[in-house]
């Protein structure tokens, strides 16, 4: 049936019902009513086929300039109510500040750009998404919008070099997308590289109980070397993580064994610590790629994030606003921190989430399976972004984590087709269905093909 026969009912002026069957449309399309106190805009919650009502919720009342004022309306009873036109929505979207473009959505039987507000990235943000949905396509569109249309400093860290050519426009890219892109201040840096491409973390800069985490030495079962660490006088010029071992190691008794403990766990073999371990943090950019994929100890991504986040909060009172990305975010931030240095780093990221949002210190996490991130940072983030989820727990717990969001929204998540999406929270102005843009910079990582025979001559 015809979307415009439908008739929706409000008792209260906050929500309005409506039959289904009169209406061929999906949950999360914006809609105009048309009661006797004036137009309103509505957005439709709940129009699963099967179900006796329709729910919906008013979102505001259309003033004589076209402008929709938010808040609830008096109460009416069977007034027509129809999809948003093209130029409907585009209003809608611009009124509430949303000018980043990351893709499009459809709303009835119009299509318009999807636009999210760059201001709500002063919140956390929670991308999740199966292998295959183009999470990793999304994320780099919503950077590449933050990076053209902002002025935020951003900090990437990449376990799997996707986002290493974030400053290489495509050449398809639109020339003023391309130029802006060239313009802006991006620097990649990488796990095992030379000179000022390289990651290196000055261990002596480092605080006590990070160095502690790295030597995995507990306070209470290693209390003796513990103390000793604590005491011992990392100065300048003290060369590299070698000469610190061998020093230790010929040094007086007490401190040997911190030298074959050093020597034991192959800490001064890794690529993290530069030359010289007093070595002085580069001047910041605008936005920095961490690429942490060529590591080859799965410490040194955490000692790199460690860096990261340590220093950040050292200078919270700065506040100098920063959007810290992080992707695979389970890897990072798990749910059951296994290591000293993931429990550290943990511990660090759900205290930014509790408290980092009044520094200007803002978390975007990105990953495949929600139950594995730390409860206590996913709780934290009032934005959301998820792409395809077959996962029937997980759908449950993001309905749980993340409650603004309606329910009939997110059980649609497992139908979603590659690039599809749902993005809600304060980011956007309603919760919306969409469909990711294209992207300006060139991808990182894709999907590896399987290999096929040739195709027979002629074919």
């Amino acid at each position: 049936m015809n979307t415009t026969h439908a008739a929706a009912t409000s008792y209260d002026g906050r929500t309005f019902t409506f039959d289904p069957d009169d209406w061929t449309g999906r949950p999360g399309e914006l809609v105009r009513v048309d009661p006797a106190s004036g137009p309103l805009v509505g957005q439709v919650r709940d129009a699963r086929p099967g179900r006796r009502i329709g729910t919906g919720l008013v979102l505001g009342m259309v003033v004589d300039d076209g402008t929709v004022r938010l808040g609830h309306s008096e109460p009416f009873a069977s007034a027509p109510m129809r999809p948003l036109t093209t130029a409907e929505l585009t209003s809608f979207q611009e009124q509430r500040g949303a000018q980043l473009v990351v893709g499009s959505w459809r709303s009835g039987d119009v299509e318009t750009p999807l636009a999210l507000r760059a201001q709500g990235f002063n919140r956390h943000t929670f991308l999740c998404g199966q292998s295959g949905s183009g999470k990793t396509y999304a994320l780099g569109v919503i950077l590449e919008q933050l990076i053209m249309h902002t002025e935020l400093p951003i900090v990437v860290l990449d376990p799997n070099g996707d986002y290493v050519h974030l400053g290489t426009p495509r050449p398809d890219a639109p020339p003023a997308e391309s130029a802006a892109i060239r313009a802006a201040d991006i620097v990649v840096r990488h796990g095992r590289a030379d000179g000022e491409e390289a990651i290196k973390v000055a261990f002596v800069h480092m605080p006590r109980h990070v160095q502690a985490a790295v030597l995995e030495l507990d306070p209470v079962r290693d209390r003796e070397e513990y103390n000793q660490w604590l005491h011992l006088q990392l100065t300048s010029g003290v060369g590299t993580m070698d000469d610190v071992t061998t020093a230790l190691r010929n040094g007086p008794p007490a401190p040997r064994a911190l030298g074959q403990r050093i020597e034991n766990l192959g800490v001064a073999e890794w690529d993290i610590w530069p030359w010289n371990l007093d070595h002085q943090e580069p001047p910041p950019h605008r936005v920095t790629v961490l690429d942490v994929s060529t590591f080859r100890t799965a410490q040194e991504p955490l000692v790199t994030a460690l860096d990261v986040v340590e220093r950040l909060w050292a200078n919270r009172e700065d506040r100098v606003p920063t959007l810290v990305v992080i992707d695979e975010a389970h890897n990072l931030c798990p749910a059951a921190p296994t290591t000293p240095l993931q429990t550290i780093l943990t511990d660090r990221l759900i205290q930014i989430a509790a408290e980092g949002r009044k520094y200007g210190i803002w978390l975007l996490l990105s990953t495949q399976r929600p139950s594995k991130v730390h409860p206590q940072v996913t709780s934290q983030c009032d934005n959301l972004v998820l792409m395809r989820m077959n996962s029937p727990a997980d759908v449950e717990e993001l309905g749980r984590l993340f409650g603004f969001v309606p329910p009939s929204m997110l059980e649609v998540s497992p139908t979603f087709a590659q690039g599809e999406l749902l993005v809600a929270g304060v980011f956007t102005p309603v919760p919306i269905e969409g469909r990711v843009g294209p992207r300006i910079t060139v991808e990182g990582g894709s999907d590896v093909r399987v290999p096929m025979p040739p195709a027979p001559d002629g074919h």
